[in-house]
């Protein structure tokens, strides 16, 4: 999950959509989106700080173009992809071939 503070989105990143149903994933974010602003107020270091928060729930999305991922890796993918998007690479399923992809789980060991 990323989670735009600013804009109020948690975008799910999944690269296994077929886990979990849209009617799932809604019951299990339902959680988060009322969580998530409730924490922001609650760990507020300030009473000023604290104003700038709101307690309307957060939205969320879960884009369904993420390149999925081989059964046992989605660990190691996962972080890989939040990595490339973090730093605005983009990242291709040819990126995680089977020689790249015990490549990346090495060096994270």
């Amino acid at each position: 999950m990323w989670i735009s503070i600013p804009k109020r989105p948690i975008v799910v990143w999944d690269s296994i959509c077929s886990s979990i149903s849209p009617e799932e994933l809604d019951v299990v974010m339902e959680h988060f989106l009322y969580m998530v602003p409730y924490l922001l107020v609650e760990c507020a270091s300030s009473n000023e700080q604290r104003a700038q928060y709101s307690l309307e729930p957060f939205t969320y999305e879960r884009p369904t173009n993420i390149p999925p991922a081989r059964a046992g890796d989605c660990g190691v993918y996962s972080l890989k992809y939040i990595e490339c998007h973090a730093l605005g690479i983009e990242f291709s399923k040819k990126d995680f071939s089977k020689p790249n992809g015990k490549t990346m789980r090495d060096k994270m060991a």
